[in-house]
């Protein structure tokens, strides 16, 4: 799957779910981290194991239910994410990587056939197997390009509210680098 997709499938998922808008939209971009072990050439295996994917977040959730619990919300926004990106990636994924070095795969796949009627066919394939390089990857893929016409068309059908959620974005944003990085009122609150 590519990087967009996996940006925005969990975060119209958290959208759609009515979570919290500004916490879903500023952590969005912790979908696509998990792609970075691709860095190391470790491409579904270093990012993608239980390790960043559940151990670590689980620490952080824990932490934030009994030290900071204004911070569980986010918490689990961010343990979302982190999952979502394995999920969305089983068609290969070394989740207990270092432990076992093999992918686990998962890969449905629903046939529709038009030949002497209606047809509909579905397989399942699953397992391990070898630990494959993915190589190199387009930001944008057919199903990404899919996904950004859609969401046009919406932004296109839905103006006023898009409008409205974009001027929200952008104070998120600016809101967020002036919380970093000390901007805002000097002598306010």
């Amino acid at each position: 799957m590519d990087p967009f997709q996996h940006l925005i499938l969990p975060l119209l998922f958290l959208l759609a779910m009515r979570i919290d808008t500004r916490r879903a939209v500023m952590f969005a971009p912790l979908a696509i981290l998990p792609d970075f072990d691709s860095l190391f050439g470790l491409h579904r295996a270093l990012g993608h194991s239980f390790v960043p994917v559940l151990v670590l977040p689980m620490i952080i959730l824990l932490y934030a239910k009994y030290r900071k619990p204004e911070w569980l919300l986010s918490a689990l926004i961010v343990q979302f994410y982190l999952a979502s990106h394995g999920v969305l990636d089983m068609g290969g994924v070394a989740f207990l990587w270092p432990l076992v070095p093999e992918q686990f795969y998962f890969e449905p796949t629903i046939t529709y056939s038009v030949d002497g009627g209606p047809i509909f066919g579905f397989q399942l394939a699953y397992g391990m197997r070898e630990l494959q390089e993915m190589g190199t990857t387009s930001f944008l893929s057919d199903a990404g390009v899919a996904l950004l016409f859609l969401g046009a068309l919406m932004v296109a059908v839905f103006r006023m509210e898009a409008r409205a959620a974009l001027r929200t974005l952008w104070e998120t944003i600016l809101n967020a680098l002036g919380r970093l990085f000390g901007w805002g009122r000097k002598g306010g609150t």
